[in-house]
């Protein structure tokens, strides 16, 4: 684990679009697939957001 690792990008929320990092992270799992996937705290509206990846 890096020092900068709590601003490592997760993606953006689906509300409002801020930039959710690992740190806003509450769940991680794996899908049935294999997947890692997380649920994370929206930092700006407090949503409970599966991250968009920016792209």
């Amino acid at each position: 684990m890096t020092p900068n690792d709590s601003e490592t990008v997760r993606g953006d929320c689906s509300f409002c679009g801020e930039t959710v990092t690992r740190q806003h992270a509450i769940i991680h799992y794996e899908t049935a697939s294999g997947e890692p996937g997380v649920w994370a705290e929206c930092p700006d509206c407090g949503e409970i957001v599966d991250p968009v990846n920016a792209q």
